[in-house]
């Protein structure tokens, strides 16, 4: 199949970039003809150097876009997998001029304005079961488009690299930092108090870049005076095996998202900070809600109990708890986050959709 995939974003680097990288890598290892349509910059610059296509948008005119994936890579597309913002505008125009297939991927609660044109989309992608229900209620129906496509792990467990706890521990806070994350970065501030009083050695990782970073590492040095404490500034981190060992050097993970979900393959707890809302620790009770708001996503409730301070010192302190923790979690990504399971079904329906 020949393939193009079209994303706009505003920050450069994140977890939307890592889906799309992950769709477009496998689709070349499966011998797709695949082309990425975004705008330049770092992620542009990083697909090609991993060998994929890439066409330069311009995020402000999708006429000039259309005109530039035309000029790059002809007409003949078999689908277009399209993302929100004005990269769906692109494709659906190519699907009105040369009709592509078109199936859109819905990575959140902004499922842009999807009821006004659902009836160009061959499917829809969403990132998880809330997600869905919200496509269904806002297109009025065609349930039967919507199919749950989650996130997963490219990562695998190794028993053999975890160590024994050592005498200092390694808590890494990973996401964004940008506005939209806010929540996130306040929730990691509430720790303050407690790592100021704590008699434990810490290292405490802050990985991820954008616009509140600096302001978030300031606010933190200032705040936390306790020698024992270290704060280390680490920024993105785009290589994934590197993220991989800083994951697997830490006791405790703070994130959302597909944070969790590679945390808890790896089998590290993991406390889940949506941007909306503070969740907490994953257990018997929870568990299924965890999992169908893709751990911290749309659709997710502030948890009723628990807060950050009391969930870090439950992992710090609490042997059952930690334990707990990793196995309901672990199992949990297994059974919905599983990525030989989830790749089928994705080009499943890309061969299904490109064949009508």
């Amino acid at each position: 199949m020949k393939v193009l995939i079209t994303l706009f974003f505003n920050s450069e680097l994140g977890g939307l970039h890592d889906n799309i990288r992950a769709v477009a890598l496998e689709a070349k290892k499966r011998d797709h003809e695949v082309y990425v349509g975004c705008r330049g910059g770092l992620f542009f610059d990083q697909l090609s150097t991993d060998g994929i296509n890439m066409i330069e948008i311009d995020d402000a005119d999708v006429n000039q876009s259309v005109q530039n994936i035309v000029e790059a890579a002809g007409t003949d597309f078999d689908i277009i997998h399209a993302n929100p913002g004005i990269s769906r505008e692109i494709a659906i125009q190519l699907h009105d001029e040369y009709d592509i297939p078109v199936v859109y991927h819905v990575h959140g609660g902004w499922v842009n304005a999807v009821e006004t044109y659902v009836e160009k989309l061959d499917s829809i992608f969403a990132v998880s079961e809330s997600v869905k229900q919200k496509v269904v209620e806002r297109t009025g129906g065609n349930a039967h488009k919507v199919h749950v496509i989650p996130n997963y792990s490219d990562y695998v467990y190794e028993a053999d690299v975890r160590k024994e706890k050592q005498h200092t521990r390694t808590i890494s806070l990973i996401t964004r930092l940008e506005t939209d994350k806010t929540n996130i970065i306040e929730e990691a501030e509430k720790l303050a108090p407690y790592l100021n009083e704590t008699d434990q050695t810490i290292n405490f990782n802050v990985i991820g870049e954008g616009s509140l970073r600096e302001k978030f590492i300031t606010h933190l040095n200032h705040e936390i005076q306790n020698e024992k404490v270290k704060i280390n500034d680490i920024g993105w981190i785009s290589d994934k095996n590197e993220l991989k060992t800083y994951m697997q050097n830490s006791d405790i993970i703070i994130g959302p998202g597909r944070v969790a979900i590679d945390a808890f393959t790896l089998r590290i707890p993991v406390i889940v900070v949506g941007s909306g809302n503070y969740h907490g620790l994953i257990d018997e009770k929870n568990w299924q809600h965890f999992a169908g708001a893709n751990f911290g996503g749309y659709g997710s409730r502030q948890s009723e109990e628990g807060n950050i301070v009391g969930d870090l010192d439950s992992l710090l302190t609490d042997e059952e708890v930690y334990k707990r923790t990793v196995d309901i979690g672990s199992r949990v990504v297994d059974l919905f986050f599983n990525k030989e399971k989830t790749l089928e079904k994705m080009f499943g329906i890309y061969e299904i959709v490109s064949r009508g």
